[in-house]
């Protein structure tokens, strides 16, 4: 009987061992895993911050070249600026009229800003005669009454 038990213990022990050795292996397999989600976590963290500090330097070329275009564009308007100012305090270099039509519209303009001077005054009419839309009135009611 000694040796019966002794077989059963070793089968009793086997099974036992068979069973926590089946029990360390999955607790090892899901620390594996484990391990190996936490690697791969960290290399994706740690390719974030590389596209991160890429974007960010791609941000400061951006903006450092619309910080130039900016100035380029200030000191072309600047210039524009002095040029107009320059040639506002210039005489023309090649006047459009010539000098005695030049003083026939500044007598001209004298003398509308002369009629006009007071608050009242009727608009100008350009046109000697009548004109527009009453020119042919009389001309219908004589030609009416002729009937």
């Amino acid at each position: 009987m000694g040796t019966v038990i002794w077989v059963g213990l070793i089968v009793i022990v086997a099974v036992i061992a068979f069973f926590i050795g089946a029990f360390v292996t999955k607790k090892q397999f899901k620390q594996d895993e484990l391990k190996e989600q936490a690697e791969q976590a960290q290399s994706e963290l740690e390719q974030y911050r590389q596209d991160v500090a890429d974007h960010l330097a791609s941000t400061s070329k951006l903006v450092n070249k619309m910080k130039d275009n900016y100035n380029q564009l200030l000191s072309h308007v600047e210039e524009t600026n002095q040029l107009l100012l320059e040639d506002r305090n210039k005489e023309p270099a090649a006047p459009y009229f010539s000098k005695e039509t030049t003083e026939q519209l500044q007598a001209s303009l004298k003398e509308r800003r002369s009629d006009r001077s007071s608050a009242e005054a009727q608009p100008a009419d350009f046109v000697s005669g009548e004109s527009g839309l009453f020119a042919g009135e009389n001309k219908v009611q004589d030609r009416s009454k002729a009937s």
